[in-house]
């Protein structure tokens, strides 16, 4: 089989998928941002000012698509992979779509709901990480079409399962991309809160962004400097290495845009604890009171009470961390997931022969 993939070269997501499917089908990728040259996959990279002119890269993409001969067009994430493959009026035409895509881009303008509306249109067959962003993607469709749910899933071997030491500190964790969205800033309230009523605790933060400055100044009034690193940007073959030492893991999310919930799937595979707001697909992740505990978003006492539960009881900690493993490998396994996503290219190609 030949697919020509559509994406962000430089997606951690991207890649999990042209390396699983490499090894299977012949496969070009094809992205409007940088990314390493990948052994055994056709990549061009069409570089454009902004990811907005992307179009003006459409006769380039048709071009390479009469030269590869695809059986299979699939794009990656809708508003530019999805218009410019919808543009393509290639067929069988696949679209995942990943969450922002969906949940704030339709948002910005009529011209923006648009473009959503016509890369949904004309694909054959969609793809969604959840059921709530199936759901929300069926308010841009003209018809019934059916979407697939394909999570993301993680690599089980990578995310092991880590026996926690028993510390006379307890390590909270999260690893976020420091913006508004992820509601960073309510996780180091709840600390604090935690630090001021006697609890021996201590909060890491990986990631990078643009509230860095801002947090490390809510940390510096909440006199809890001590007890908060921010780590900054780490690649994501090391994310593993923070999540050995953590023994609670956050994800204090308010933006609707966390339609899955690939960072709470990586902790939950380690035997981890889950702390994160019930909003967007997070609920179809953490089984409350069994892998983890949903709080309400931007509600920092009902947070710092879910992490003080954990905080004050090991065994707590030890049962859902386990039961948490035994969900992820039940549910989000990276190999079975895709799998399901080999599964609909078969099915595709056998309807279109």
């Amino acid at each position: 089989m030949r697919l020509f993939y559509i994406a962000f070269a430089h997606s951690a997501h991207t890649l999990k998928w042209v390396n699983y499917f490499k090894k299977q089908h012949e496969l070009m990728l094809v992205s409007f941002y940088p990314g390493d040259n990948i052994e055994g996959v056709d990549f061009r990279y069409l570089p454009v000012r902004h990811k907005n002119l992307a179009v003006l890269r459409l006769n380039k993409v048709k071009r390479l698509i009469d030269d590869f001969r695809p059986d299979i067009l699939h794009a990656h994430y809708a508003s530019s992979c999805g218009l410019i493959a919808a543009f393509t009026k290639f067929h069988p035409y696949v679209l995942s779509v990943w969450g922002d895509d969906i949940l704030d881009f339709p948002k910005k303008s009529p011209v923006h709901r648009w473009v959503i509306r016509h890369a949904i249109r004309h694909a054959d067959y969609i793809t969604a990480t959840s059921n709530m962003l199936a759901e929300s993607t069926k308010k841009y469709m003209e018809n019934n079409k059916d979407i697939s749910i394909i999570p993301f899933g993680v690599d089980l071997e990578q995310y092991r399962y880590v026996e926690r030491k028993a510390s006379s500190t307890i390590h909270i964790g999260t690893v976020r991309n420091l913006t508004p969205k992820y509601g960073l800033e309510y996780l180091i309230k709840a600390v604090a809160g935690l630090i001021d009523s006697g609890s021996n605790v201590d909060l890491t933060i990986v990631g990078k962004g643009l509230l860095r400055d801002q947090l490390k100044s809510l940390v510096s009034q909440l006199k809890i400097t001590s007890a908060v690193n921010l780590i900054g940007y780490v690649p994501n073959e090391k994310v593993i290495d923070y999540l050995k030492d953590f023994d609670i893991f956050v994800m204090p999310s308010v933006g609707e845009g966390e339609t899955f919930g690939v960072a709470a799937v990586e902790a939950m595979a380690t035997g981890l604890p889950v702390v994160a707001s019930n909003i967007g697909g997070l609920p179809e992740v953490i089984d409350h009171e069994k892998t983890g505990l949903l709080v309400e978003p931007g509600n920092v006492e009902m947070l710092r009470g879910a992490l003080k539960k954990y905080v004050s009881s090991p065994e707590t900690r030890r049962v859902h961390g386990n039961a948490g493993r035994q969900r992820a490998v039940k549910l989000f396994d990276f190999s079975n997931n895709a799998k399901l996503m080999d599964k609909l290219y078969q099915d595709v190609v056998s309807a279109n022969s």
